[in-house]
């Protein structure tokens, strides 16, 4: 399995469930819709309002939502010698 092939958002822990099955659907569309706005990703108003409910409730933060991963990825680097860390620095450059 690749790193971030799967959803792991339902494995969240915000201390309810219901939570955690919101991340999982919320990040299956945005993965199918990535860099569009929040209205046009979700398909009904009662979704969007769901998604910024989600988005505002206090139990959820992004280090809860990114836990996840992290462990995935260091499950899938354990043992590799040398690991690069990539990360793209131009953005913003051209905009003086």
């Amino acid at each position: 399995m690749k790193i971030l092939e799967k959803n792991l958002y339902g494995e969240c822990n915000f201390g309810d469930k219901r939570l955690s099955q919101r991340a999982a659907s919320i990040g299956e569309v945005l993965s199918v819709k990535y860099g569009q706005p929040l209205s046009k990703i979700f398909k009904t108003a009662s979704d969007l309002k769901r998604g910024y409910e989600f988005f505002s409730n206090p139990k959820t933060s992004f280090e809860k939502l990114t836990q996840p991963y992290f462990k995935q990825t260091a499950q899938e680097i354990n043992g590799v010698p040398v690991v690069l860390a990539v990360g793209d620095t131009t953005i913003g450059l051209n905009s003086a």
